[in-house]
């Protein structure tokens, strides 16, 4: 169990590998360890809001079913964090590219309640080959 001191880059990273894993179970592990139970999940784009862990881990699973082997979440530099809410520069690297985003988090009791990303506004921008 993640405490309550946990910091949140701690929380990115738990919250990256649990979207980067091909595993259902490791999936639903990583999330009841940084994830509250009524987590909100509000994505960049018209999907809709996803409330739950169990219905976060279902949707990241449906989601991500089409990615590569080998897909890594990365904080772009050390999150900025204040009255429980936290904004992380994520880069998430796939084999053929790379996408940037900024994830804002709240955090309650050590967790995330929510998450929300803001990505590059038609999915491309932001996209470069990695080096």
């Amino acid at each position: 169990m993640i405490p309550e001191e946990t910091k949140p880059e701690e929380l990115f990273a738990e919250w990256g590998a649990a979207w980067a894993t091909r595993d259902d179970r490791e999936r639903e592990r990583r999330f009841e360890e940084c994830c509250t139970a009524d987590v909100e999940f509000i994505p960049p784009d018209e999907r809709p809001i996803v409330r739950g862990r169990q219905a976060l881990a279902d949707h990241v699973a449906e989601y991500t079913a089409g990615w590569p082997a080998g897909v890594e979440m990365t904080l772009r530099r050390a999150p900025e964090t204040h009255h429980g809410w936290s904004r992380g520069f994520v880069r998430w690297t796939f084999p053929e590219l790379t996408a940037d985003a900024c994830d804002i988090i709240r955090i309650e009791d050590g967790r995330i309640a929510t998450m929300v990303v803001f990505a590059a506004p038609d999915g491309r921008e932001g996209l470069e080959q990695p080096a």
